[in-house]
């Protein structure tokens, strides 16, 4: 009996529940049920727009983003100033925002009679080696080329200190232009300016603030921030650039690398592949930051950079710059034509992000070094690290004997160039490992290395460099370092991942698998990053890949047969 009501309800309740879906559809079905459901579905979505909903930022992170978008300009310390109410001053009131001079976004300007400076940055320098310390240094580009019979015109720089109404006045000491190799028309050379700070009680004291006028009592039309960037926060004794590496609570006395890298100017070619490569490379090999400026990238190298920062924080630095002569910063293209277009405008252009770096991380590290992203300083024998190359290279002969043989203590520690081209036309060497490793592939180099000064790279000590070209050093403490040091090419050398200019270094290449000591470390960190970032293909994109090559090579074939 029981079994039968089961049955009956079981079917009045299909019977029930085709009627109401049948209803159902009826109502939906008719232009009202239609538009009352078309009406909630807009109202939902409506409701709902992907709109940015975050809350406005604060005054805080405000002020820490314009920081990073225009470093050298002191707003923070500016406002703090007018904050604390200071009494007004006669001679050499501060400038405001509306005083400024901008000049191509990160540059500011001055002008004293025929000459025009252009400003980049200012820092602080109190080295023990360096004499006329402590002195701001100010960074510029300006339209005199080096030239020991010409005289500057008296220029004073306005030193603002925190609490003080009134600035500090002092003459400029010393125009430094870091290029003495020929000059044209039109062009500005990049310059530090010397501004020592005067015996008394400000001495000891780092200014917040400088300015550059021709007469001292002016309201200045630039202010620069005095960057005086100190020792890295610690972590277990490590700075936080190498906090991911296993630490202890017992501080390295290992020397530590920055290395400074110059504009990025790669709009159309995307070497995001190499620059893993080499940036994995230069964490092997014991950099502990490297630094790079952006002169309009690709985007897959931009995307490697960001990828950078947020993994390995401390590590990658990305900096801003821009032409300092004037040309626009505007998009990738015609940024990359007025980088191009003349040659000497951009080498001249050069030498701004080069110090800027050294500058900003001199107190930092002790070493730094100046490379291109196709440069590796690479140790030889049984030495694999750069703090194993320098303490060698203090002990070992200077290659031709350039520096006196008493020498203690030298400016720059320098490698031999050697190239390894492409040579496409010969198979690989690695048979094992794919293509997509660059530097690891490419182990067949010239059999000559270069002279001692035709592309050399070197460390620079920060002790002792003052100013630096891409290859030396322009200006150093004379009085407490000797010149560079030239390491023996059995230690030490430059391996340069392009092609020489002389084609007849070509002939005749050897094998150096030098660099094979870091492969399996080096490959498994590369490999790691292309799949964080999506570079691998999938198999269905793969297959397409493929097929796309066949077809090539077939329709390259019946053109070779046709022509033949």
């Amino acid at each position: 009996m029981s079994a039968s009501y089961t049955r009956l309800f079981r079917i009045l309740f299909v019977i029930i529940f085709i009627k109401l879906l049948f209803l159902l559809g009826l109502f939906l079905h008719s232009y009202d049920g239609a538009d009352r459901l078309q009406r909630w579905s807009h109202v939902d979505v409506f409701d709902e727009l992907l709109v940015d909903r975050r809350q406005m930022p604060s005054w805080e992170q405000r002020l820490r983003w314009i920081r990073e978008e225009m470093p050298s300009f002191p707003l923070e310390e500016l406002l703090a100033r007018e904050n604390s109410r200071l009494p007004s001053v006669k001679c050499g009131p501060a400038p405001d925002l509306m005083n400024i001079d901008f000049h191509n976004t990160y540059w500011q300007r001055a002008i004293n009679g025929n000459l025009t400076y252009y400003l980049f940055a200012a820092y602080y320098d109190n080295r023990e080696a360096v004499s006329e310390a402590p002195l701001v240094r100010l960074l510029a580009m300006v339209n005199q080329h080096q030239d020991n019979s010409f005289k500057y015109p008296e220029i004073f720089c306005q030193l603002w200190f925190e609490g003080r109404a009134d600035p500090v006045i002092v003459p400029v000491s010393e125009h430094k232009v870091m290029w003495p190799f020929g000059h044209a028309p039109r062009r500005y050379y990049p310059t530090f300016l010397s501004c020592p700070l005067p015996e008394g009680e400000e001495q000891g004291i780092v200014p917040k603030m400088v300015s550059l006028l021709a007469n001292k009592c002016d309201k200045a039309r630039n202010l620069l921030r005095v960057v005086y960037e100190v020792d890295e926060p610690t972590v277990a004794g490590k700075s936080v650039a190498n906090a991911s590496s296993p630490t202890s609570a017992v501080p390295s006395t290992d020397p530590k690398f920055v290395v400074c890298v110059k504009a990025m100017d790669f709009p159309y070619e995307d070497k995001s592949w190499r620059l893993i490569e080499w940036l994995e490379l230069m964490r092997l090999l014991g950099a502990h930051k490297v630094v790079l400026y952006d002169a309009q990238m690709h985007s897959n190298m931009t995307r490697v950079i960001k990828d950078y920062l947020v993994t390995s924080p401390g590590f990658v630095e990305l900096r801003g710059m821009s032409l300092g002569r004037g040309e626009p910063h505007v998009g990738p293209h015609f940024h990359h034509y007025a980088m191009m277009a003349d040659g000497f405008n951009r080498i001249l252009n050069e030498m701004i992000p080069y110090n800027d770096c050294f500058y900003r991380n001199m107190y930092k590290f002790d070493y730094v070094g100046v490379f291109d992203i196709d440069e590796v300083i690479m140790p030889l024998g049984n030495h694999t690290t750069w703090p194993e190359l320098v303490k060698l290279a203090r002990i070992v002969p200077d290659y031709e004997s350039r520096t006196p043989a008493d020498c203690t203590e030298w400016v720059s520690f320098c490698f031999r160039n050697v190239y390894y081209p492409r040579y496409p036309e010969r198979p690989k060497v690695y048979r094992n490992l794919s293509s997509s490793f660059y530097m690891l592939q490419h182990v067949e180099r010239v059999r000559e290395h270069c002279n001692r000064g035709a592309a050399a790279k070197c460390l620079h000590d920060t002790r002792f460099a003052v100013g630096l070209h891409n290859h030396f050093t322009f200006f150093h403490t004379e009085e407490a370092a000797c010149a560079a040091k030239s390491v023996p090419i059995e230690f030490a050398q430059l391996q340069h991942y392009r092609e020489p200019d002389t084609k007849s270094l070509l002939i005749d290449p050897i094998v150096d698998a030098s660099i094979w000591r870091f492969q399996p470390q080096l490959q498994a960190r590369v490999e790691d990053r292309y799949r964080r970032l999506g570079f691998l293909p999938t198999e269905q994109e793969l297959a397409k890949t493929l097929e796309k090559r066949r077809l090539r090579d077939e329709l390259q074939l019946k053109e070779a047969v046709g022509g033949a």
